[in-house]
């Protein structure tokens, strides 16, 4: 597993193996609702994080007869799918706050609720924050989307942590769900976020303006050597983003001159662009 990808990935499962089964136990012990909500929703990021994992090592695959630009694009259809499964979590931590509102409850031990969740704020502000690095390194958006899970639940539990502690000081137990209503409405919109962020690559959106730019520099600095571009496609693959353009050369260029130029060309935009993959069509420039 010498991938970091992969590496992240399992170090993230393993956390949130970890993290649900405190939270159960903290959750049946206390009769806190924002606890077991927060039980509820980690293996919520159990699945989540698998199905990163999943992603990850698709996407490693080389393209085949069926997928010829490759499987870079799973990670962002997963992406999708973490972020209806933020979306459903939200749902069910505001579904039983109400009820706890409406019914009533004690929240028992809370000393015992105030440390565990204190130790979730922590351990899932480490990891995230490690996956988060691991994600801007290898352009994985799955890694992206799982770091993206986990530091909702930073937020999440921190929230949690906070109504604990107010229990704890004011014996007034509506806190507890009040605040779980207040962390699903942060879920949701975090969830909507990470599927608008992925759905853009699924739709083949145009590159970043920053790329873009960069593109367009490069071809100016070698103007000289060509007449115009022209029919400048850009979009965004997932890990690797793709680039095609026609360069129009004179008329009496010789063929390996110009084909060794698009190939300077192509060189020098992956030089500033690693992760794009370029294509360059020559052509004789109209009179």
């Amino acid at each position: 597993m010498d991938d970091p990808r992969l590496r992240a990935s399992s170090i993230a499962i393993a956390t949130v193996v970890f993290m649900i089964a405190i939270k159960l136990g903290a959750g049946l012990s206390t009769g806190s609702i924002g606890i077991i909500s927060q039980a509820v929703d980690s293996i919520t990021d159990l699945l989540a994080t698998v199905l990163a994992l999943y992603a990850v090592r698709k996407s490693m695959e080389p393209p085949d007869a069926l997928h010829p630009y490759g499987h870079s694009k799973v990670e962002n259809l997963v992406s999708v799918i973490v972020g209806v499964l933020i979306i459903f979590a939200a749902v069910a931590v505001a579904r039983e706050a109400v009820d706890r509102l409406l019914g009533g409850g004690e929240v028992m031990m809370v000393e015992l609720g105030i440390g565990v969740m204190a130790v979730a704020v922590l351990v899932n502000l480490v990891i995230s924050s490690h996956l988060y690095k691991v994600a801007r390194t290898e352009r994985s958006l799955a890694l992206e989307a799982d770091a993206a899970h986990l530091r909702v639940d930073v937020v999440s539990n921190l929230g949690v942590l906070i109504g604990l502690s107010l229990v704890y000081v004011t014996g007034l137990a509506f806190i507890d769900p009040i605040i779980g209503l207040v962390m699903a409405a942060y879920i949701v919109i975090s969830g909507l976020r990470l599927i608008h962020k992925a759905s853009s690559d699924l739709l083949d959106e145009n590159v970043l303006p920053e790329e873009e730019r960069i593109i367009r520099e490069v071809l100016g600095e070698h103007s000289r050597r060509y007449r115009y571009f022209h029919a400048l496609i850009a979009r965004r693959g997932g890990a690797t983003n793709y680039l095609e353009l026609h360069l129009a050369v004179e008329g009496d260029m010789k063929v390996d001159e110009a084909h060794a130029l698009a190939e300077h060309l192509e060189e020098e935009i992956r030089k500033r662009l690693p992760h794009f993959q370029i294509i360059i069509h020559v052509e004789p420039a109209k009179r």
